[in-house]
Formats: C-alpha cells, structure tokens, sequence
C-alpha cells in the first residue's frame, strides 16, 4: 500500500492562515493534486509515473517551506509524500532510493505525536520503519533490515499500548476508530515478523552458500556438484534479495563455472532490462541517488522485454535474446564484475555481432565517462584481450568452414581444433576429445561436431564418436551430434549403441512435438539446436536410419550364429580328430618293439622302482625330465657307453624322429601365423574386447602344457596365445580385421 492515511492515504491538510497570499494556496492544492495523481498511479501499476508525480510534489512542497523559511521537521504532508514515493521507488527496483526515502519521512515524523494518527508518531514510524527494512531487505543490506524490522514491531506495540490506555480512558475516540487503529497496528507487527523471517531464510541461504564454496578444490566432479549447489543457494538469497549486485555477481560466476553461457547471458540481459525501469526516475532532490550518474537513457533497451507474452510456447522467456542495438545499451548498466563474463558469453553463443558492439559500446563509454581507462575497479585490459579472442575465434571458424566445403577434411578439422584452444591459453589440443578442457558453450559444442564430421568424411568414426561425445557433453539434447553420434556407431557395427541413440533423438521429437512448453523449459534443453526444430523431413529420415541399423543387426546376428555353428562344428571336428590322432600315437608306441625312447625308459623307471642304477640311464637314477628336455639328453651319451651307429638302431629312429619334427615346425608356424584368429578363439569377427579375453582364458586353462599334457596341445596354446595378441589390442586388430577383408576380395 503505498498511502497514508486513515481512509485510504488521505492528506493532512496545513492550517490556513488568513494572511497567506493565492500563490502559497496555489501551491499546496498543486501539492494535493500531484499527491491524489501519484496515488492514482500507484494504483494502476504505473509506478515511474507515480515516482515523478511525487517528486515533483515534494519539490513543490520544498518550495513553500523555503519560501516561509519553515523547516521540514515535524511536516506531516512532507512525511506522506517520502513515504508514498518509497513505496513507488520499490515497485521500479530502486530499493536504495525506497530506503533513503523513508529515512527521510522518519526525520519528519513527530516522536511524541499521538499514536491515533496514521501520519505522525509511533503508528506512522512503526509503517515506515517496515518499509524501510523492507527495502533495505531488498537491496542486500541484511544487517540493517533487522534492525528496522525490530524498530518497527516495538514502535507498533509502543503505540498499541498508548491506544489501549486511550481507549480506556475514553479519550475522544470512538471504539470503531480504536479497533481500525489496533487492526492497523497488528498488521504492521505481522509484515515485520514475516520480514524477519525473510531475514533468517537469506542468512541460513548465504552460510549454506559459505560452507560450499569451503569446500571446494577436491575434485572435477565434486566441484561441479558444488557449483550446482551453489547457484541453488544463490538463487534462494535472490529471491529475498534481487537488488543484491553481490548476489548476482556471486550468481555469474557460480554459471561461467558451470559453463552454462546461455543463462549467464540471459540472466545479465535481464538484470539490464530491470536497471531500464529506473531511468529517468532520480531527478530533484532523488539525483544523488542514481547508480548511473553518467548513462544515457536506453533507446533499443525496453524495460518489459523479457515480461511480454509470457504464456507464449513459441518465445520462453529462457530463450529471448536482445538485438545488437540493445546489447550496446545493457552492457553500461551492468555490474563491474559480471561486464568480462557476459562479453565471453556472447563470443561463446556465437552471437559474435552483439559481442562487437558491446565491446565498442563499452570502450566509447568509458572514453566519455569520468571512468577513464576503466570502469571503477576493472580494468580495461581485459576487454583488448576479449576483443582478440572475439577476432581470432571468427577467423578461424570460418576458415575451417571453407576448407570443409572445399572437401579438405583433414586441414578443417585442425582449423576447427585450432579454435578450441583459445580459451585454453594457447594450449595444444588433445586428439582423444574426452580428454581436453573445453570453455562449453554453443561454440565449443558446434566446434566438436564439426571435427566429427570432418572425421566422418575420412572414415575415422572411432574418433568422430568422441567428438559427437564431447559436443554432448556441453549440451546433452545437441540433436545432431546425437544423429551424428549414432550413424558413427552403425559405422562400426555397434548396432546396439546406434539404436539407443536413433530411438532416444526420435522420442526427443516426439515429445518436444507433443509438448512443446515443457521442451523449451527443460534444463537440458539446446538453445540453438532444438527438437521442436526438426523439420518432418529430418524426422522421417532418421526413422529409416533406424529401419537399416536394425536390419543390418539382424543380418549381423544371423551371420554371426552361422559362423558360431561352423565353428563349433570345426571344433568338434578338430577335438575328434586329436584324440583319434592321440590314441593312434599311444598305441603305436605300445606296439612298437625295442624302441628305446623316453616312453619306454619311463616305462622300465616306473616298473623298477627307481632305485636301480642302469648303465643306459643318463640321469644317474634320478626321475626323467619333462617332455620339453628329451632332446637335450639325447645329445650327450653316458661315460662309457658306445657310441650309436648312425642310421640303425633306436638311435638312428630317435634321431630319424627329430629330424622329422624340425622339419614340421615351418609348416606349423605358417598355419598359426596365417590361420583365421577368431576361428581359433571360436568366435566371430564382430565379437567385443570382453568376449575375446573370455574366449582367451578359457582355451588358455584348458590347453596349457601345464594342464594338458596330450600331444598338440601345446601347439593349440601358442595358436591361441597368438590370436589374443593379435585381436587383444585395438591397433593390430583393425590392422587384422582390414588384412582378413583384403583376402576375402
């Protein structure tokens, strides 16, 4: 309620005195003119015309008493007027305005007046007093709000109990005039304690708010995580307090750490708007108290900008941005500390022309400001180095969209790397996507899927999925990354994952067609890049893609379960095969007579105990060796055993053996060495890392000579072992996998 008054703000009319000329009467009716207009105003929302018409009022009234030579203490007239236009000043967001002028109507308020009166003495201070907390609350100057709420409930209840002994003693007050004064009164106590619980939801919101940013510096995540918190806190102080400048700086900053450049942008450009509504408002005896002194009236710039149809689909608030003439008229009402961070938010939403005029705007204001050189405590040195990012990040882009149109893939995508590193300062850019720092915003995002498709046209879909990844990283619902992301995927045959992807840009559609309001309103939503965007073209499109990718699944699936059934009937083959081929090799080494080899002599060790010396036994009683040193001990003869006759005998067969295993092991190093990898680990060649490490230690533990002591077997092992290095690492298996598809040609 911005009146006073006991029927409704009505005025207090001064004395007349017989000897005052026409032009002091003339004046106080213009006074009662301006006050009745101002209060109209208020009333139908037009709070700037409300704010003029009450100063204008009051400098009319100032006149007056100058001309008496009468001071303005103790002015009830003059009181009502500083308090209405408080009231008015806090509606157009001047809180310090709103502050000062109820400071003053408290200097011209009599202490001792009767607490009856609505415009003089404790009922009147007690309103005034919450009013003034009430604006002090709003600006951020929390300290002092409590303080004026406090006075203000101790003034009310001061004059409920002088209104209580009045009404006892009957004195010359009516009960319905005493019961209106008491209703006032507790009203003015309630809106103070309420107040004060406002005070105590912004203290618990800025020690929540302290307590994270203490613990900040463990990790990426946890930062973030932070950060999220944070602006949550932030948010809720804001709520209480608007006209915080720290608070909205604090907010910036906690947005540029989260990268979300399109609300920080969006936030300043609102907070600018809403510095607008106090142009023109500090004029008379308020021109002291206008935050820029030295700051044209906006022309593009318009206070409700970002109020207009509010319930409209088509333009959320969320997305509306300001044209470069307004732009140039929102940068010199914004705060020191946000000005670096919005001018980086417009080069980094690619809204490069609104970031050159803001940059000139900007340098032409301080040149013809008293600021000089700098705008208070920033200096301008960062605005050159914004302006050579600005010029280096549009330079380079566009190179590399025309090396891209001219099909030079490979140069393009460097252009493009090249341009992700100049908020890196100057740092090289990592191959691998995941792994670089990138600033986010809609350039880094369109950057990254622009590397994705140049990759794309060089048949690099491994490293075009990462760029796709790293694009949807800054921006989770970037709907052509997501495209991109799954063609890439069905490139590599991950099937699977390019399904996953197909369907969920299909159902982004879906929903952002079926409910476009909640679509633009969600958090993750692409400002740029939207699925309400999709032409039906785009649509239908991407559901055929998807037709294929499952198609091709199917046929893969097939293919891969006829190559499982071969395989396993190969392997079945081969385990038949190597136990007839062991079978028949134990017989004939049953049946053989004379053959003195390591069978039979282990043989003879076994049936004689192995305490016996035998003169032909070259380890002096001891247990034979393994397998792998029989050849070994056939070179050195015992002492004093004849040598053997050469090409007779067993000797002759053992050595007849030997030659002939030497000249196998050519013949099975080829085999090994040329022989179909997957094939031997049973699988097919669409098979997982996962998969073929499994297939690998299974056939390991089961053909290894320590496991396996069956002739072959050690063969099968170094076979497999063989296959796992090949296909365990990713580099020899696609050099695998493009040498086995040159052979099938």
């Amino acid at each position: 309620d911005g009146g006073f008054g006991t029927s409704g703000g009505g005025d207090a009319q001064p004395s007349m005195v017989p000897d005052e000329d026409d032009e002091t009467n003339a004046k106080r009716q213009r006074v009662t003119a301006l006050r009745d207009q101002g209060r109209s105003y208020y009333i139908n929302g037009a709070y700037r015309d409300s704010v003029l018409c009450y100063t204008e009022a009051i400098g009319v009234h100032a006149d007056e008493f100058q001309f008496h030579n009468l001071s303005p203490k103790n002015d009830e007239t003059l009181a009502a007027l500083y308090g209405n236009r408080a009231a008015a000043l806090m509606m157009t967001g001047a809180y310090e305005g709103a502050s000062a002028d109820c400071d003053r109507a408290l200097h011209c308020t009599e202490t001792d007046s009767a607490a009856g009166s609505l415009e003089s003495g404790p009922a009147f201070r007690s309103k005034i007093l919450c009013r003034m907390a009430r604006a002090l609350l709003k600006a951020g100057s929390i300290w002092d709000a409590d303080k004026a709420f406090n006075s203000s409930i101790m003034s009310a209840k001061e004059a409920l109990a002088i209104v209580g002994v009045q009404s006892d003693a009957g004195a010359g007050t009516t009960m319905d005039e005493t019961r209106s004064m008491e209703k006032i009164l507790n009203q003015s106590i309630t809106d103070a304690t309420l107040g004060l619980s406002d005070v105590k939801r912004y203290r618990d919101a800025a020690e929540s708010a302290k307590a994270v940013e203490s613990s900040k510096g463990v990790s990426v995540a946890a930062d973030r995580r932070n950060n999220v918190q944070l602006l949550m806190f932030i948010n809720s102080a804001l709520s209480v307090s608007p006209g915080s400048m720290e608070l909205h700086e604090r907010k910036v900053n906690a947005l540029a750490s989260l990268k979300r450049w399109a609300e920080l942008g969006n936030h300043c450009e609102r907070l600018a708007a809403e510095m607008v509504k106090i142009d023109g408002l500090f004029k008379g005896d308020l021109a002291g108290l206008n935050p820029f002194p030295d700051v044209r009236p906006a022309t593009s710039l318009k206070p409700d900008f970002f109020e207009r149809n509010p319930d409209d689909v088509s333009d959320p608030v969320s997305l509306r941005i300001l044209s470069p003439k307004a732009v140039c008229d929102a940068v010199i009402r914004l705060p020191n500390g946000i000005l670096p961070l919005y001018l980086r938010s417009l080069r980094l939403e690619e809204r490069y022309t609104e970031a050159a005029k803001a940059g000139a705007s900007i340098e032409t204001h301080m040149s013809n400001s008293k600021h000089k050189g700098s705008r208070g405590n920033v200096p301008m040195v960062w605005l050159a180095n914004e302006r050579d990012k600005l010029r280096r990040t549009m330079s380079w882009k566009e190179k590399g969209d025309t090396l891209f149109r001219n099909g030079d893939y490979e140069r393009a995508a460097e252009k493009y790397a090249l341009c992700l590193t100049i908020d890196n300062d100057g740092s090289s850019y990592n191959h691998n996507a995941l792994e670089n720092e990138d600033a986010g915003g809609r350039l880094h995002a369109v950057l990254h899927c622009n590397r994705a498709a140049c990759l794309m046209a060089l048949k690099k879909y491994r490293e075009a999925v990462k760029e796709c990844t790293a694009a949807l990283r800054i921006h989770t619902h970037y709907m052509k990354a997501m495209l991109r992301r799954g063609r890439c995927f069905a490139r590599i045959r991950q099937y699977q994952e390019a399904i996953a992807e197909y369907e969920r840009y299909i159902q982004l559609v879906h929903e952002a067609r079926r409910s476009p309001q909640n679509a633009a309103n969600s958090n993750a939503a692409c400002t740029f890049d939207r699925p309400i965007d999709i032409t039906e073209a785009e649509y239908s499109k991407a559901k055929q893609e998807l037709a294929d990718v499952r198609k091709s699944m199917r046929q893969a699936a097939a293919h891969d379960q006829a190559q499982r059934k071969k395989q396993r009937e190969q392997q079945f083959n081969f385990n038949k095969n190597f136990k007839a081929a062991a079978n028949d090799a134990a017989r004939r080494r049953q049946e053989a007579p004379g053959r003195d080899n390591a069978y039979t002599r282990k043989k003879q060790w076994d049936a004689g105990g192995g305490n016996n010396q035998r003169p032909w036994d070259t380890f002096g009683g001891a247990s034979p060796k393994k397998t792998s040193s029989r050849n070994k001990s056939a070179k050195e003869p015992p002492a004093g055993s004849k040598p053997a006759h050469s090409g007779s005998g067993a000797s002759g067969k053992s050595r007849g053996k030997s030659s002939h295993h030497q000249q196998q092991q050519p013949t099975i190093a080829k085999t090994a060495v040329g022989a179909d990898h997957y094939q031997v680990l049973g699988l097919t060649h669409t098979a997982s890392s996962a998969e073929i490490k499994k297939a690998y230690h299974k056939m390991a533990l089961k053909y290894h000579p320590d496991k396996n002591s069956e002739e072959g077997a050690a063969d099968i092992f170094r076979r497999v072992k063989l296959a796992y290095e090949v296909l365990g690492n990713d580099q020899t298996r696609i050099s695998f996998d493009a040498q086995r598809r040159g052979g099938r040609r």
